[in-house]
C-alpha cells in the first residue's frame, strides 16, 4: 500500500522537524503533501515533499482536503505541522489497513515542557495518549489520522465549512460511521503533539472553539451522539448552562481522573482541566445561542 502523507500548514515554526521525522520512518510514504502557506525555500530540501500553495490562509479542512485530491497514495494520512511522527509511525498504520481496516487513528505522545502546553494536550486527547488500549473509537482526531483515499474521497472530504481546526474530524468520523465503518485507534502509530498553545487564553479559545462547534455537530448525528447528556439539564438555554457549567465541569474532572489513570502522574493540571471545561461549555453555550 502506497501512502500519501497530506500536511496543512501555515508557516509551522516546526514544519522542518516534521518532515525530517516523515524521512526518517521505517515504512516510507509515497510523497508528502504540504498544503498552504509557507516558505518554499524551507520545504523545497525534502526529496518527497510537494508543496501547494493557497493565495491566501485556508481552514485545516479545506487545506487537507485539496492535499488529499492531488495525492495518488492508497491511503491518505493526515498529520499536522506541529506533530513530530515517531520512526514506527506510518508502519503502524499501514499495518492496521493491511488487517482490513479503513480508517485508522494513532496515538499521541505526551511530554511534560508546559503547564498549559500539558493541560490542553490532556483535555482534549486523553482518549488518544499512547498508554490507551487500541481498539474502536467513536471518534478519532485528525492530527494523526489515516484513511483509505477511495472512501475519503467518495464521503467528500472534510466538511469546509468548520473554520480554524475544530470539529470538521468529529464530523468526519460521525459520517464514516454512519457508512459502517468502524474507527481503529492503533496508540502505536504515535506522534509527539508539539503545539503552541501555552497561555490559559490559548487553551480557553482552544476548547470553546471545540465547545462551539459541537453544538453544530450533535444535531445533525442524533443516533450516533445521543443527547447533549448532563447538558438537558439547561433544556437548550444558553444561560443556564453557562450557570450550571462549573458544576458540569468539576464531574467532568473527577470522570476523567478516574477513567484515564494517566492523568493522575500530573496532579498539577487539575485546576488547568477544570479551566479547559469551563471554556468547551462556554463554546457550546455559545454555539447553542448561536
Amino acid at each position: 500500500m502506497k501512502v500519501s502523507v497530506v500536511i496543512p500548514n501555515l508557516n509551522s515554526p516546526l514544519i522542518d522537524a516534521v518532515l525530517q521525522s516523515l524521512h526518517q520512518q521505517q515504512t516510507s510514504p509515497c510523497e508528502i503533501i504540504v498544503v498552504g502557506r509557507d516558505d518554499q525555500q524551507r520545504i523545497k530540501n525534502y526529496p518527497l515533499v510537494r508543496f501547494i500553495e493557497t493565495p491566501k490562509s485556508v481552514s485545516a479542512a479545506v487545506a487537507r482536503n485539496r492535499g488529499a485530491t492531488a495525492a495518488y497514495g492508497d491511503i491518505v494520512c493526515f498529520i499536522d505541522a506541529d506533530c513530530l511522527a515517531y520512526p514506527q509511525c506510518l508502519h503502524q498504520h499501514v499495518q492496521a489497513h493491511l488487517q482490513s481496516e479503513a480508517v485508522v487513528g494513532g496515538g499521541i505522545a505526551i511530554h511534560d515542557r508546559h503547564y498549559w502546553h500539558l493541560c490542553d494536550n490532556l483535555a482534549v486527547f486523553a482518549p488518544f495518549l499512547t498508554s490507551q488500549p487500541r481498539g474502536e473509537r467513536p471518534y478519532l482526531p485528525s492530527l494523526n489520522l489515516s484513511i483509505r483515499r477511495s472512501l475519503f474521497l467518495d464521503l467528500g472530504g472534510f466538511d469546509e465549512r468548520f473554520f480554524g481546526a475544530s470539529g470538521e474530524d468529529a464530523d468526519l468520523s460521525f459520517r464514516i460511521r454512519k457508512r459502517g465503518y468502524r474507527l481503529f485507534f492503533e496508540p502505536s502509530a504515535a506522534v509527539e503533539h508539539r503545539h503552541h498553545r501555552l497561555t490559559s487564553g490559548d487553551v480557553w479559545r482552544h476548547l470553546s472553539s471545540f465547545g462551539r462547534s459541537y453544538a453544530t455537530i450533535y444535531p445533525r448525528y442524533p443516533e450516533l451522539t445521543g443527547r447533549y447528556r448532563r447538558t438537558d439539564l439547561a433544556c437548550g438555554r444558553p444561560d443556564i448552562l453557562r450557570a450550571i457549567a462549573p458544576l458540569l465541569a468539576v464531574i467532568d474532572c473527577i470522570e476523567r481522573w478516574l477513567k484515564y489513570p494517566e492523568l493522575r502522574a500530573y496532579p498539577h493540571i487539575l485546576p488547568g482541566i477544570l479551566w479547559s471545561r469551563l471554556a468547551w461549555y462556554d463554546g457550546l453555550a455559545n454555539g447553542i445561542q448561536s
